[in-house]
């Protein structure tokens, strides 16, 4: 099954490896897992990415 949340620990290029789902009242997969994220690694994520696309609009 195709999956586009990324973020989710069952996701495998662009792949669910689960078998079956279930989706909740909102249409959201209900077994979607987030890995805990250290805050310092996340912060240096998006600084990265923010200075990534400041150097674009510069272009």
């Amino acid at each position: 099954m195709n999956c586009a949340n990324s973020f989710c620990i069952y996701q495998l290029k662009g792949k669910c490896m689960i078998e079956n789902i279930s989706i909740d009242y909102l249409g959201m997969c209900a077994e979607c897992i987030y890995p805990d994220m250290d805050e310092e690694i996340l912060r240096q994520a998006k600084l990265k990415l923010l200075k990534k696309y400041e150097e674009q609009d510069k272009e």
